[in-house]
């Protein structure tokens, strides 16, 4: 019998410059030096993007459709730039099951971004959308108290929002690796 391939476990993203990656990873070295910061699992750097859609499980064969839809999207929609910066947690910060370093998004424009391109690889629109990179994730699973690490002062980078790319993580041990497979440069006019 032929070995069927698994589904891919794909998501679309907006990738981070090197210089917000900079000025994390400097926040994120000295959180990780706090009293408490070994009940989290730290993510690496060089994973750290903003999600905008999560397929997950996919087959293969749709990459292409994806690729189409994101070029569509690309081409209706100009790039543009958020301020990152000051640590949240999800759901709660008492609770907490992620760390996150912020993105705002006054004008919602991300948001929106976010609603279509959801919309455009056949995924239902969910208004829970807030930008953010993950930084670290609880090792219990119901969560740990992150009041101490959200209190610290994150830095204030401007974040690029110039493309998007549709990733494959690849998961095993270690930490999930993360495979660029297609990207779209923005260039059209604002929506």
């Amino acid at each position: 019998m032929p070995d069927v391939e698994r589904p891919w476990r794909l998501f679309v993203a907006v990738p981070i410059g090197a210089d917000v990656r900079a000025a994390v990873e400097g926040c994120v070295h000295d959180l990780r030096a706090m009293p408490g910061a070994d009940g989290w699992r730290w993510t690496d750097a060089e994973a750290w993007h903003v999600t905008l859609a999560f397929l997950g499980a996919t087959d293969a064969a749709y990459v292409s459709r994806v690729a189409a839809a994101l070029e569509r999207v690309a081409s209706q929609h100009e790039a543009f730039e958020r301020q990152a910066g000051g640590l949240g947690a999800f759901p709660s910060r008492g609770r907490a099951r992620v760390l996150w370093y912020g993105i705002a998004d006054p004008d919602g424009r991300l948001r929106r971004l976010a609603r279509v391109v959801r919309s455009a690889v056949g995924l239902p629109e969910d208004d829970r959308f807030r930008g953010h990179l993950t930084l670290a994730r609880a090792r219990d699973r119901l969560g740990t108290d992150a009041t101490a690490l959200v209190g610290v002062v994150a830095p204030a980078v401007g974040l690029a929002v110039d493309r998007l790319v549709l990733y494959r993580s690849h998961l095993g041990r270690g930490p999930a690796r993360y495979e660029a497979l297609v990207t779209a440069e923005l260039r059209g006019a604002s929506s």
